[in-house]
């Protein structure tokens, strides 16, 4: 399949729309971070307002992150510390 900008606008959006989506049921979509398509020039301007959008809902979903990686780390904090056991852990089952 030949790349372009056509192409590598929508992967961009579908992957946004993944992300977005699973943050929103709670769980995490791993987010591959966008690069230009090598050897397919420069982006045409038809497609400059569609590429514009595509980078502000990037940055939303980072700052989304960004923000839920805070609040995860404030829950962590508020959770009793275990103390340490010296030793070995051993778990044993008896059927």
């Amino acid at each position: 399949m030949t790349v372009t900008w056509e192409t590598a606008l929508a992967e961009c959006e579908a992957r946004i729309d993944e992300a977005l989506a699973a943050l929103d049921a709670g769980a995490l979509a791993p987010v591959v971070p966008f690069s230009d398509p090598a050897g397919i020039g420069p982006l045409p301007d038809a497609l400059a307002e569609r590429a514009r959008t595509c980078s502000e809902r990037s940055s939303a979903l980072s700052e989304r992150l960004t923000e839920e990686l805070e609040r995860v780390r404030v829950e962590l904090r508020r959770l009793p510390r275990m103390p340490r056991t010296p030793g070995e852990t051993r778990f044993e089952a008896q059927a």
